[in-house]
């Protein structure tokens, strides 16, 4: 007789059920959507390519979702998004001091964070400050109400990898503080930064030469928060962020420090987030149209949709429409426009600029990039960035981030020919770089004819 394979399904899928690991007065349970009937039932395993059964507590890097029998009287009782958004937003309220922009984009994010398996792509709300400002309050409600949410500080990759799984898409909620520490050639931020999509995976090696080693792949889509006293030093990670400024001030209940019936609210909470989640999981969301484009469509469509049909609609709207401007403003002022607009100031009328005249516009007192160089005068160090540029970090930004193409002229001179490298950058780029950096191409420098008519 052949051994039944027995598995454990944190949610998702299974058989004619859709499935999410909870606790039924201690005891590991499926709370289950069952499809042809529509309605939720309780098992203890379903029977499906071998026995798959829920997770136990130990098995949890969060507090599991625990019912009592009585409670699951009710789940089948119909629950209000708008209800939900409001009992939500009044825990915010009171654990968080901060504007009402960022209380509602806070407040959605938490009813997002339930409905991943409809979204597509995801923003990262990433509070900012410095001690005790309240940054870190952000992340603990999270944790009390985000699905399935896992908070941590410095987590290793390995735990975020085998946090999230091999088996579905968005098992849950990443919250990690202190991550000013996240450094920008880490795998962990490279992997972040490819996370906020559905269909990210991380492939791995796993075991070694004696026993086999075999590749798997870790499915990285999810909902991220995180909060540190200063933004990683990252372009494309910062393009993905909804930055939240926290200031100082006195909430009117303290989240690390919960009386137990704060505790009971919300548990209450976010236990009837998961039921309406499961009451939903099967219905089409109702498609928008936000006008929105590119990155700014990713970000934030899922987001306002994640309203409709409630009263928080427009004040959706609202929160994407700043945290665009945000976005916006933060490229403008990044150090790749600065430089961008330096190029774009001193090309020829061939679209063209040598790499060492480039290089002495940038570390001759411009006053579009001023810094300080180092004493071998191949180190620049811009003052309001906290980074450095090189002659190599140069010739990377132009070729991978302008797309330009290199090319060498050798000129003699003192019967001796030298190598000279240029740059020659395409018209079309130049004016899409442009448009996304918020330059006026209009006109000319005094040595460059960058969009001069001929």
């Amino acid at each position: 007789m052949t051994e039944q394979v027995t598995q454990t399904k944190t949610k998702g899928h299974v058989s004619d059920f859709f499935v999410e690991s909870i606790l039924v007065d201690g005891k590991p349970k499926f709370l289950a959507y069952e499809k042809t009937e529509n309605k939720l039932v309780i098992r203890e395993s379903i029977l499906y390519d071998g026995l798959v059964k829920p997770l136990k507590e130990s098995q949890c890097g969060y507090v599991p979702y625990s019912f009592t029998e009585d409670e699951l009287d009710e789940i089948n009782t119909p629950i209000s998004k708008e209800e939900l958004l409001d009992e939500i937003k009044s825990h915010v309220d009171k654990y968080v001091v901060t504007d009402d922009l960022t209380r509602h984009l806070i407040q959605i994010d938490i009813l997002l964070s339930y409905c991943q398996e409809w979204v597509t792509t995801l923003h990262f709300p990433f509070s900012v400050g410095d001690t005790e400002s309240g940054k870190s309050t952000i992340l603990h409600l999270a944790s009390w109400l985000c699905y399935r949410c896992h908070l941590g500080e410095d987590i290793p990759s390995a735990d975020v990898y085998n946090f999230l799984g091999k088996d579905e898409e968005a098992c849950g909620t990443i919250a990690e503080d202190e991550a000013q520490g996240l450094h920008p050639n880490s795998e962990k931020l490279r992997m972040y930064k490819s996370s906020y999509s559905k269909g990210s995976k991380k492939a791995r090696i796993l075991g070694t030469d004696s026993l086999g080693k075999h590749q798997v792949f870790y499915k990285t889509f999810c909902q991220k928060w995180f909060a540190g006293e200063k933004i990683p030093n990252d372009k494309g990670f910062v393009e993905r962020l909804a930055v939240i400024h926290m200031m100082s001030g006195i909430p009117k209940g303290n989240i690390k420090k919960l009386s137990s019936e704060e505790k009971k609210s919300l548990q209450q909470l976010r236990n009837k987030l998961l039921v309406w989640k499961l009451q939903n999981v099967m219905q089409i969301p109702t498609p928008l149209n936000s006008k929105l484009k590119n990155r700014d469509a990713e970000l934030w469509d899922d987001f306002i949709s994640t309203t409709i049909d409630t009263k928080y609609f427009d004040k959706a709207n609202q929160v994407a429409q700043f945290y665009i401007s945000q976005r916006q403003e933060g490229i403008k002022n990044s150090i790749v426009a600065k430089l961008f607009q330096i190029i774009s100031s001193n090309l020829d009328k061939n679209y063209q600029i040598k790499a060492l005249d480039l290089w002495n516009l940038i570390i001759h007192d411009n006053l579009d990039l001023p810094g300080t160089l180092d004493q071998s005068q191949r180190t620049f160090y811009p003052d309001e960035f906290g980074t450095k540029i090189t002659m190599n970090k140069l010739a990377s930004i132009l070729e991978q981030t302008f797309h330009a193409k290199k090319k060498h002229n050798y000129v003699s001179k003192n019967n001796k020919y030298h190598k000279i490298t240029s740059y020659v950058l395409s018209k079309d780029l130049i004016t899409a770089f442009a448009v996304k950096y918020g330059i006026n191409t209009s006109g000319r420098s005094s040595q460059g004819s960058l969009m001069k008519s001929e």
